[in-house]
């Protein structure tokens, strides 16, 4: 993916697709919970990433590189993931599953859960 690749514009973001953001994207539900410094490191990367795919001058804003390759930013991608894991969850037949206390979101807590990623 670097500057003299003969990779064409598509299979680099294939690359980055199947490769690098489900790295990043590991264990996402719990990034619910996570700082905002955290995941905007992982923003930054995304962003560096997609500068190498597209070779775009510097002064090309993020938003811009995001729009032309169709990314989605990671918090939402991290949400959709989330989502789905929790519809899981909650409709699990697993026994040991079904014995873990419901989770709500108003009973007020100091630390943030994982499922305020939904929200």
């Amino acid at each position: 993916m670097g500057k003299n690749s003969k990779l064409s514009l598509r299979n680099k973001l294939l690359l980055y697709k199947t490769l690098m953001r489900p790295i990043m994207s590991y264990a996402s539900p719990i990034w619910g919970a996570a700082a905002k410094s955290h995941i905007n490191k992982l923003e930054a990367a995304q962003n560096k990433i997609a500068r190498q795919i597209i070779q775009v001058p510097w002064y090309v804003r993020n938003k811009q590189i995001q729009k032309e390759l169709k990314l989605n930013p990671l918090l939402d991608h991290f949400r959709k993931l989330a989502t789905k894991f929790f519809n899981t969850v909650d409709n699990s037949t697993n026994a040991a599953i079904a014995e873990i206390p419901k989770y709500d979101p108003s009973e007020p807590r100091k630390r943030k859960r994982p499922r305020t990623l939904l929200s």
